[in-house]
C-alpha cells in the first residue's frame, strides 16, 4: 500500500443515549493509516486533548497565583507556557515546511 491510500475504519462519530452505530458502517481514513509495525510511538488524540486541558489548568493557577501576589510561581509558569506555545508553533512551521 502506498502512502496515498487510505483503508475503511469504523466510523468513529458521538451518538446519542439509545443510539446504536451500524457495526457494517465505515468510512474512509482521511490520512493515510500507519501499520502496526511502526516503532515510532505516536500520541493519542486523547492524549493530546489530556494536555491541551492540563495546560489550560496550569494557566488558570498561574491566574490564580499572580492575583494571591506569587510573581515568582506566576512568571515561572507563564515563561513556561509561552515556551510550549513557542516549540508548537516551530513544530507546525517544520511541518508546513516539510510539504512544500
Amino acid at each position: 500500500m502506498n502512502s496515498n491510500q487510505t483503508i475503511p475504519y469504523p466510523l468513529m462519530r458521538a451518538t446519542r443515549a439509545g443510539e446504536q452505530l451500524d457495526p457494517g458502517e465505515t468510512t474512509t481514513a482521511p490520512h493515510p493509516v500507519r501499520s502496526k509495525e511502526s516503532f515510532i510511538q505516536w500520541p493519542s488524540e486523547r492524549e493530546i486533548e489530556e494536555v491541551s486541558t492540563r495546560l489550560a489548568r496550569i494557566v488558570k493557577v498561574g491566574i490564580c497565583s499572580e492575583a494571591d501576589g506569587d510573581y515568582f510561581k506566576s512568571g515561572d509558569l507563564a515563561y513556561q507556557i509561552q515556551e510550549v506555545i513557542r516549540a508548537t508553533a516551530e513544530l507546525s512551521r517544520k511541518c508546513k515546511g516539510a510539504k512544500t
